[in-house]
């Protein structure tokens, strides 16, 4: 092997390293195990608290979380829209729980996702970087125990939009949830 070739094969292998840092340091997420979810079992998707200062960022990822649930191979996804949880008419309301748990259980829902978005924002700053974190709980019916939780953080790029940065999140969080067939 040639010099040139040494410092071709070592350049390229500090690239890929660097590059893999950097895409890790975008991203943090963790989870509890997650249950070996049923085909069939059906999922209600309840409107997520916003803890922003963006408007209607807990509906925003509310769909993208239910449409993300939809691809990962879960054939019944019901969402709980505003309307039904009496808080349309008052953006600053926070979803009430239990009111989501019944209306749950109205649609024969095995399963609820609930959750929160913390931040959903674009950096200040020159580049202005999207950002977004979010947690989520998986409830187990009748009793609407938790027996799946997650929370994470994205950020992405100057060029990056923000619901494309909420995608990615949302993918890399419910992972685990995706049903095997």
């Amino acid at each position: 092997m040639t010099t040139i070739e040494r410092i071709s094969r070592a350049t390229g292998l500090l690239l890929t390293v660097a590059c893999g840092l950097i895409v890790s340091a975008c991203a943090s997420v963790e989870s509890t195990p997650a249950p070996a979810l049923a085909e069939n079992g059906a999922i209600a998707v309840l409107p997520l608290a916003n803890f922003t200062e963006t408007p209607d960022a807990g509906r925003a990822a509310q769909a993208i979380a239910a449409d993300t649930l939809r691809t990962a191979g879960v054939a019944q996804v019901d969402t709980m829209l505003a309307t039904d949880s009496g808080d349309a008419l008052d953006p600053t309301a926070q979803p009430n729980l239990e009111r989501g748990l019944d209306w749950a259980r109205t649609q024969h829902a095995k399963y609820v996702l609930t959750g929160a978005v913390e931040e959903w924002r674009y950096k200040v700053g020159v580049d202005g970087e999207p950002v977004v974190s979010m947690t989520f709980e998986l409830r187990e019916l009748p009793a609407g125990k938790v027996v799946w939780s997650a929370v994470g953080t994205r950020s992405g790029f100057s060029r990056s939009s923000l619901g494309g940065v909420a995608q990615k999140l949302a993918r890399n969080l419910l992972a685990p949830l995706a049903v095997h067939r």
